[in-house]
């Protein structure tokens, strides 16, 4: 049986994913009805927009690394996913460098991300990319 950890970081990478990103019976699941973000460039999104604009998304020529993942228990019920994140282009370079940070909620026996936010930082080393299990079947 999954840890709540790495169901989180389960979840959490799913998001990463445009097959994810699409469907929104997926982010439904996944995102809190509540759910507010603060993106990379400062702008702010809540559930709406940003299930719509992740519907809109085509499918890109990168994909996301993330590594470095640590989760903060705040409460029983409340945890705070911390990680690194890139992209990765198909030549397997890296760019766009992010400090990331989620905080997650119990709704009804089920995790479900409340806020997102994503920090531009400097590059740092790749390592071994988390090999979180993407998969709707706990949703």
């Amino acid at each position: 049986m999954a840890s709540d950890l790495d169901r989180i970081i389960e979840y959490e990478t799913m998001l990463h994913d445009t097959g994810t990103r699409s469907n929104i019976k997926i982010l439904e699941k996944l995102l809190s009805p509540d759910f507010r973000e603060v993106g990379k460039s400062g702008r702010s999104f809540d559930f709406k927009l940003i299930t719509t604009l992740m519907q809109s998304e085509k499918k890109s020529e990168w994909t996301i690394h993330s590594q470095n993942y640590q989760c903060l228990t705040l409460s029983e019920s409340v945890q705070l996913l911390l990680y690194q994140s890139a992209h990765r282009d198909q030549q397997g370079n890296y760019s766009d460098f992010c400090k990331r940070s989620s905080i997650w909620v119990l709704n009804k026996g089920r995790w479900q991300m409340q806020y997102h936010q994503g920090t531009p930082c400097e590059a740092f080393s790749i390592s071994e990319n988390i090999s979180a299990k993407q998969s709707t079947n706990n949703l």
